[in-house]
């Protein structure tokens, strides 16, 4: 039997033991049934700064958090080709060090057929 809550908009509320499992110090783990069971509770407590993982059948579907969500930037391609022109060009490339290998393999092979 969940305790009762009588939150006051100052004091930090805790959820009773049986609702939350720890993943982390500052992250709490709830099932969608707890959620759906505690609603009011738990958003009191994320008012109050806590963080929650919401899980369905076990598996991770959202977070539930105070702060809002990083938004999702889209890289500058502009700044980053920028960057790269003026990034010091190799003195050797790829190709150049696969010949040299491929001429040191045909020397080689060339010094084992004289013994």
């Amino acid at each position: 039997v969940p305790a009762t809550f009588n939150p006051t908009p100052r004091a930090p509320l805790y959820l009773p033991a049986p609702i939350v499992r720890h993943t982390l110090p500052d992250m709490k783990t709830l099932t969608m049934r707890e959620l759906n069971r505690q609603t009011a509770q738990v958003l009191d407590s994320v008012e109050n700064g806590e963080t929650f993982e919401v899980r369905r059948s076990g598996r991770t579907v959202g977070y539930l958090s105070r702060t809002a969500p990083a938004k999702n930037l889209k890289p500058d391609w502009k700044a980053h080709f920028e960057w790269l022109k003026k990034q010091p060009k190799p003195k050797r490339d790829a190709l150049d060090d696969l010949m040299e290998e491929r001429r040191r393999l045909i020397e080689r092979e060339r010094q084992m057929e004289n013994l």
